[in-house]
């Protein structure tokens, strides 16, 4: 079977480390006018070009917090709204701007390049979907737009090969914190399972490193996150724990980057080619995509 050299991994995994308690806030929708549209288009194009040359004032002066702790506390009950409200300032903005200014450093870092998949509008909100190529790999990245205050504001974001808006992955972890208490075997379970982990990562031993994620409970993940830290660990392993763990993760994970990942390591063309047009679907029928599949280029494997 083919090798996989590294997958590139820039997830973050989001489990169950939060302690307590909000108002809930109710946003003022207003639907999209012909004008708003036009506006997010142009931001849009404004956006892309800036990430391409490296500047960080756009995504910075145009991310809404307050739109998007709105869009979680929609999502959530009393408590987990207070709990939202009482670490966002102190804890949570500043990973939200790290997690949203990621794409900027990471086409830097890598010499990428960002281009327009698609932009769809809805009756409230406008996707915005990119395309960030690298050397021979590629991925996605989406940002939800609502027009605020006469002005195109960014106040979400998904990554594809996460599966995972940045909204759901905080849902989430206030879930896990109302349902689990400090104390419960599952929490305790799961962070000493990662604390585990990490130190045997520390002390070179990288299989006990993977084996112990294994002990975190299923209800503490969600998305790809821990399928692809796995991943990332196994893949220094050699092929036969890769393959191990990829039919495992698989066998668990029915995403379509997962899919996209065992039919790609198993050379299985037949499947390979399915959901590649399931992703293609996904993306709203790209031309672009078939081009990059045409030329070799691999979805977020380096």
């Amino acid at each position: 079977m083919k090798k996989i050299a590294a997958l590139n991994l820039f997830t973050s995994l989001f489990i169950c480390l939060i302690t307590s308690c909000t108002n809930s806030e109710k946003a003022n929708k207003v639907a999209l006018t012909d004008e708003a549209q036009n506006r997010i288009q142009s931001y849009s194009e404004e956006l892309i070009g800036s990430i391409n040359n490296f500047e960080f004032s756009i995504i910075n002066n145009s991310w809404d917090y307050s739109a998007f702790r709105v869009r979680v506390s929609e999502k959530i009950n009393k408590t987990q709204r207070s709990v939202l409200n009482h670490i966002f300032d102190d804890n949570l903005r500043m990973t939200i701007k790290s997690g949203n200014l990621s794409i900027v450093h990471r086409i830097n870092s890598e010499k990428g390049h960002v281009s327009l998949i698609r932009l769809k509008h809805f009756e409230y909100y406008s996707e915005l979907t990119l395309l960030l190529t690298y050397d021979g790999y590629f991925n996605f990245f989406k940002y939800r737009i609502e027009f605020i205050q006469n002005s195109p504001k960014l106040t979400d974001y998904y990554d594809y090969s996460e599966n995972l808006w940045y909204s759901e992955k905080i849902k989430s972890v206030l879930e896990l914190n109302s349902k689990y208490i400090a104390h419960s075997p599952e929490r305790r379970q799961a962070n000493l399972a990662l604390d585990q982990s990490r130190l045997a990562l520390q002390a070179g031993d990288t299989l006990e490193a993977l084996y112990l994620l294994y002990d975190i409970p299923d209800s503490h993940s969600k998305g790809n996150s821990l399928s692809l830290r796995k991943l990332g660990l196994a893949v220094t392993l050699g092929d036969s724990i890769f393959s191990d763990v990829l039919f495992t993760e698989f066998d668990r994970n029915q995403s379509t980057f997962m899919k996209y990942l065992y039919h790609y390591y198993e050379s299985d063309t037949t499947n390979l080619k399915l959901t590649i047009n399931l992703l293609s679907k996904q993306l709203g029928g790209s031309s672009k995509l078939d081009s990059l599949f045409e030329q070799g280029y691999l979805w977020n494997i380096k």
